[in-house]
């Protein structure tokens, strides 16, 4: 046999092969449609689980920042009640009279009837 020669083989023209053709054709287009359908709801899916999270993230911070705010006002709150129940004792006291005399000789050196007052300063040791 000569090995030189080419051999030139014609391919069959028929319909079952057109037809086996196309349907390998179409389940590749199929097969990359679904490909591209599939990366297309994964980047979705990605997308909307980062949007999740970062929403997550944002609310957890903003929650952790208004409860350390809270725990402040509550400190807050506390010392303002001490005050005024500091300050209702003041006025009970005010309703006095004795307290306000006494008061206002402390104070302001007012004396009462028949009282000499001195003035003695504290000399510091």
């Amino acid at each position: 046999m000569n090995l030189s020669r080419e051999r030139t083989i014609t391919e069959i023209q028929n319909d079952y092969k057109e037809q086996v053709e196309r349907q390998s054709q179409q389940k590749k287009r199929r097969r990359k449609g679904l490909f591209r359908r599939l990366a297309v709801f994964g980047a979705l899916v990605l997308l909307t689980a980062i949007v999740l999270a970062s929403s997550v993230w944002t609310q957890t911070a903003s929650l952790s920042a208004k409860e350390e705010k809270k725990a402040q006002l509550q400190k807050e709150l506390k010392s303002m009640k001490a005050k005024q129940s500091d300050l209702e004792e003041e006025i009970n006291k005010l309703k006095d009279e004795e307290y306000v005399t006494e008061l206002a000789r402390r104070d302001y050196f007012l004396s009462g009837d028949g009282e000499i007052l001195f003035n003695v300063e504290k000399k510091n040791k």
